[in-house]
């Protein structure tokens, strides 16, 4: 027998628990406590801090999704603004690049508290697989980021397996 197929997220033809989680209780109470763990290894770490000093516009207001206590932003450069979004206060509060923080389920409010075109580059370092509706969030950061804008996503094969979804 086939699974049902129907559009999920945004996307069409994907299985209908496509973005279900195992562990379905709000994220805010997985994230309650802080973890103060690095999520990914020395060599993915340097790849990722790599890729934004190429990527990122030195001076530029960042929006860092899904950050934690540490955003893998390249030591020597200078932003106008990194805006950091997470789960939970305390780990925002840890992070030494941030220099502005918001605590928003993006699960139950995908709306990023922002005008349209006031961002320059927008990250989400291995988190992306924990988005329930990732097309109403990118969609959102479209809106934010100034045309032209890079979006990094990046990735691990490290998560937390009962909060990430299916997919």
């Amino acid at each position: 027998m086939q699974p049902t197929r129907t559009t999920v997220g945004g996307l069409a033809d994907l299985p209908a628990e496509a973005f279900a989680k195992q562990d379905r209780t709000p994220d805010v109470l997985f994230y309650a406590q802080p973890r103060f763990v690095t999520h990914i290894d020395d060599a993915a770490i340097d790849a990722i801090t790599d890729l934004y000093r190429r990527l990122l516009p030195p001076g530029g207001r960042i929006l860092d999704l899904m950050s934690s206590w540490v955003s893998h932003l390249p030591a020597e450069a200078t932003y106008g603004a990194v805006t950091g979004h997470g789960l939970n206060a305390e780990e925002l509060a840890a992070n030494p690049r941030l220099t502005q923080r918001f605590v928003q389920d993006l699960n139950v409010d995908p709306i990023l508290p922002f005008e349209t075109a006031s961002v320059d580059a927008a990250l989400i370092c291995v988190g992306v697989q924990y988005l329930q509706n990732p097309v109403a969030v990118l969609r959102e950061v479209a809106r934010v980021l100034m045309s032209g804008a890079p979006v990094v996503i990046t990735f691990s094969n490290r998560c937390f397996p009962t909060k990430a979804v299916a997919i």
